[in-house]
Formats: structure tokens, sequence, C-alpha cells
């Protein structure tokens, strides 16, 4: 990826079912200038109201010994932790992990909005989210199906930074579905522009937030 292409790498840790161990085993292999890391534990669910059921249900465990020991991981290889937090509760889960210091600041957040059994997908929540994040911290905001597009409008008015693609909303609008990654990214971008803000190219958003090159 990194020869043919110079965006900034980004490698997720969460998953369900393995050991702390494997879950980070590929950052230090890898060494992505980014790795995300969930700051929380939570109900994590699907439910189909038309067939009256929860389609998918479970506990995403990610207790305090296990992020503390992921952020060891990242530390030492030079990766810096993008806090994925899915819940009000999860912004203060930071607070002793910069008084152990394996947090520095500036901090980098991923509000996820809109899975239940974490916060909703409204432009209150996400308000409360943004004020809840440490002076100074980077935030973007994550939206989980049909409301991406009411959460992006409301993060770029803000002042905070976007996520789009196919993993969070498969929607461009109701009923037109996306191709691609790149139609998302394209609808975002030109929101972006639509209010005077431009997208950073990789090297500028590199330095705004303070990433070494990855290698």
């Amino acid at each position: 990826v990194r020869q043919t292409c110079p965006i900034i790498l980004n490698l997720s840790t969460g998953a369900v079912g393995l050991t702390k161990e494997e879950r980070i085993a590929h950052i230090p292999v890898a060494r992505p200038e980014i790795a995300a890391l969930n700051m929380g534990s939570m109900n994590y669910a699907i439910y189909s109201s038309r067939r009256k059921t929860f389609v998918y249900d479970f506990i995403f465990q990610n207790p305090f010994q296990e992020i503390g020991h992921f952020l060891q991981v990242m530390q030492e290889s030079g990766v810096r932790p993008e806090l994925e937090c899915f819940d009000r509760g999860h912004i203060a889960n930071c607070e002793p992990l910069i008084d152990q210091g394996l947090l520095q600041q500036p901090l980098q957040f991923s509000f996820i909005m809109g899975v239940l059994g974490g916060i909703p997908a409204t432009v209150p929540d996400l308000v409360n989210q943004a004020q809840a994040a440490p002076r100074g911290a980077f935030w973007q905001v994550v939206a989980i199906g049909h409301a991406q597009w009411q959460m992006v409008a409301a993060a770029l008015a803000l002042g905070g930074h976007v996520r789009v693609g196919l993993e969070d909303n498969f929607y461009l609008a109701p009923g037109q579905m996306a191709t691609s990654n790149g139609d998302l990214v394209a609808k975002a971008v030109r929101m972006a522009r639509d209010i005077g803000r431009e997208p950073a190219t990789p090297d500028e958003a590199r330095a705004s937030l303070g990433l070494r090159k990855g290698s």
C-alpha cells in the first residue's frame, strides 16, 4: 500500500474472541502511523424491528488492563492511538491513562455514533461529545447508517472532522446505494467545500496530527 499510495495507514485492534496479544500482534510488525483503540466495554447490537429480534448481540469487552497493554505496544512501536469512543463515558476513560503516562496530549478521538448500545447519532449528542473532549484534542465523527450525513454536516459545522466509508454506511442518499468508498468520500469532500473547508492532503494531515511518516 505504501508503495502505491501516500495515504495515512490506520489499522484496527478491535476484535471479539481473540486474546489481547492476538489483537495487537500486527501493530509492531506493520507499524502504521495510527491504530484504532476502543476506549471501553459496551453492549453492541443490531435490532430488527421488522423481525422483533436482535440479529446481532454481544458484549464488546475492552477492560482497562487490555487498553493499557495496547497503549504500551503502540508507544513502543511509535504508533498514534485513535481513541474510539462509543459513548460519553469512554472519553472520561482517558483520564487515568493520561495520569499513568500511557496517553499524551494532544489526543485523537473518533466519536462512533449510532451503534445500539452506544451513544445515538444526534446533533445534541455530538455537541456533548465534542464539549467533553479535552481542550486541543483532534476529533472526528463516525456515524453508523442513515444518520451519517447529518452527523457529517454537524461535525463540519462544529469544526471537527469526519470519516465515511462502506464499513459505516452504504448510502449516498435514501434509496441511492454507493458503489464504492470513493463515492462516499467524494460526497464528504463536496460537503466540506460547500462550507469553505478544504480537505487536507495526506502530508498536511500528518503535519496537523504530528504523525511520523510510516515505514
